[in-house]
Order: structure tokens, then C-alpha cells, then sequence
């Protein structure tokens, strides 16, 4: 039988080497299987880049095919959804809508993961019948009442990684459903604390088949101690001890996500991310390797702040950044994501 594996990214023409480098990866670790298709949901990404991914695609003779993002607000039909509002990952609420009908099982990735080890495993999981599958992502029971507004006992899988039934997602009416929830918050004046995750969650939440962690595994599992992690996140259930060592030893996907104590994301020069040397290996192979190195522009007090993790002693540090996300992060209406 002829193995086809659809991936989908939404990527801006900004990321476009991350994404690519993404891509570079999992073709580079799947050469076995006989199709993969990737969908790029794009926001006005560059000629000439997607001349780059073009070429990647034949490279590997795989097939890579743009879909323009549409705004929020014109998706929606309702001035409220902006990129602001719903955030620039929003089209992961609505893949039902704008992949192709014969597009009937999805994996939905995030640009900035790695794939380090074939997929054939997990695309061919029937996960039990449920529609949907992803990786507990420790996102601890304070943090997920007081900001993304969710009971602390719901299954949370971060957005770096779904599998996704979309014969069901269109027979069921997801993307409707997603736009009810966020409509009933924005009535209410609240604004959305999790983005696309903790509209899928509230949604999906006891439909979810959750992977084990080497499917998506994050920054933070790979800086901070099993012991560490768990003061630091408090979450109601998670994977153990055995299961994260295992995913460390043997990760599939890697998902290169911000944090507190990373002072340099993957991409960027002198970057203390644990996987760097492999972000670099993949991105020698794509046609972005001879660019000037991307850097993100930060501000002089988030710099500040990224040095001052550093300078207090870790078991310090990692209490004071659990006070901020459970305390201080919820009253803001911008949440920071890397911690």
C-alpha cells in the first residue's frame, strides 16, 4: 500500500528558514516513505523563498504545495479576529477548511520543530478511534485556569504537534465550534490566553489521544530535571520519569520551543539551545545556508530580564519564573510565551 503522509506548517516569510530547515529534516529522516505532501499555510511569504522550498521539494522528490493565509478578520467575519487577537498560528483552527478534501488525516507541525526519526509510526496509530492526538506539554493546573481558562484536570497538548482525523474535523463542524468559543470569550471582554491551544483544548480536550513525549519533545524538558520540571510546572498528570529519559534518548520530533532560561532561540548565532548543533546540521542541507544568520531584535529590558534568570542560582531562578507564570503572567493581556 502506498504510504502518503500529509504535513502541514503556517509559516511567515520570516521563518521561512526555520520552516524550511523543519522540512529539510523530515525529509531527510523519512526517505523511506513513498509520498509526502506539505501544505504551507503562508503569510506572504517571499518569492524567492518559496522558490527555495520549491526546490528543497524536488530535491527529494516530494511535493510542497502554498496556501495563502486568510485574515482573521475576513475569515471570520467579524472585526474582533486579528492576528493580534487570535495570534499569527490561528490556522491551525481552521485546517478543515483551507486543505484540499482529499486531505484526510493530517500532521500539523509547528516550524520550529526537528524531525529526528522516521514517522511511519505514529502516522499509521489508529489512536484508539479519537480524532485527535497530540503530547502533554506539562502545562501545569494554575497556569491552566488562570490563563487559558481550563479546568487543571483537562488533557492540554501543545500545538507544536497534532495528528488530526479531518473527515471528522468537517463532519463535525470543528472550525465553527473553535469561532463559538472564541466568540463567547471576546463577548465577555476576555481575551484569549493560550491562542489556538487553549481554543483546541476546551474543544477537544477528552477526545485527545496523547502520544508519548520523544513525539514532541520541548525546550523545557531538555534544560530542566524530571524533579525540576515538576515543581516548576505543577501539573495535575503527566508523563514519568522513565517516559521523559526515554524521549530524551530517543526523540522523533523536537520542538525547538522559547523559554525563559534559553538566552538564544535555535536559530540565531551563539544560541545555547540544547539542539543547535542539530538545527545547524539540517540547515547546511537547506537552501538557507549560505543567509546571514537570523536574529530576533529584542528589547534592552527583555535582555535584561533573559540575563537575570542566569545570574541567581537555579533552584532560585526556576521559583521566581513559576511565581511570575502563575501570578503575574494571567494579569497580563499579552502573554509572554517562554515561560
Amino acid at each position: 500500500m502506498c504510504m502518503r503522509i500529509n504535513v502541514a506548517y503556517c509559516c511567515s516569510n520570516l521563518f521561512s528558514e526555520v520552516c524550511g530547515v523543519s522540512i529539510v529534516s523530515l525529509f531527510e529522516n523519512n526517505k523511506d516513505l513513498d509520498s509526502i505532501y506539505v501544505y504551507i499555510l503562508e503569510d506572504r511569504i517571499s518569492k524567492d523563498n518559496k522558490e527555495r522550498f520549491l526546490s528543497l521539494a524536488k530535491s527529494y522528490s516530494r511535493k510542497i504545495v502554498f496556501i495563502p493565509m486568510p485574515s482573521p478578520e475576513e475569515f471570520y467575519y467579524d472585526s474582533r479576529f486579528t492576528f493580534d487577537s487570535v495570534g499569527r498560528t490561528f490556522g491551525r483552527m481552521i485546517w478543515g477548511d483551507v486543505l484540499p478534501r482529499d486531505v484526510h488525516k493530517l500532521l500539523s507541525l509547528d516550524c520550529d520543530t526537528m524531525i529526528l526519526g522516521n514517522l511511519r509510526e505514529l502516522w499509521c496509530n489508529d489512536m484508539d478511534g479519537k480524532p485527535i492526538g497530540g503530547v502533554d506539554d506539562c502545562m501545569g493546573k494554575t497556569a491552566m485556569k488562570k490563563t487559558q481558562h481550563l479546568s487543571g484536570d483537562m488533557v492540554h497538548c501543545n500545538a507544536g504537534m497534532y495528528l488530526i482525523d479531518l473527515d471528522l474535523w468537517r463532519e463535525e463542524g470543528w472550525t465553527e465550534l473553535f469561532k463559538q468559543y472564541i466568540v463567547d470569550l471576546f463577548d465577555k471582554g476576555i481575551a484569549l490566553g493560550g491562542y489556538e491551544e487553549e481554543v483546541i483544548t476546551h474543544t477537544l480536550s477528552r477526545r485527545f489521544y496523547v502520544f508519548e513525549p520523544q513525539y514532541n519533545l520541548m525546550t523545557l524538558e531538555q534544560v530542566m530535571t524530571y524533579r525540576e520540571l515538576m515543581n516548576f510546572r505543577q501539573p495535575e498528570r503527566y508523563y514519568t520519569e522513565d517516559e521523559i529519559k526515554y524521549a530524551l534518548d530517543n526523540p522523533v520530533i523536537t520542538h525547538t520551543t522559547n523559554l525563559f532560561y534559553v538566552k538564544k532561540r535555535v536559530f540565531e548565532s551563539n544560541s545555547d539551545h540544547p539542539q543547535r548543533d542539530n538545527y545547524l546540521k539540517y540547515r547546511d542541507m537547506s537552501p538557507w545556508k549560505n543567509d546571514e544568520t537570523l536574529e530576533m531584535s529584542y528589547s534592552f529590558r527583555h535582555q535584561v530580564i533573559k540575563s537575570i534568570w542566569h545570574l541567581l542560582p537555579r533552584r532560585l531562578s526556576f521559583g521566581l519564573a513559576r511565581f511570575v507564570r502563575n501570578e503575574i503572567r494571567p494579569l497580563l493581556r499579552k502573554k509572554r510565551d517562554d515561560i
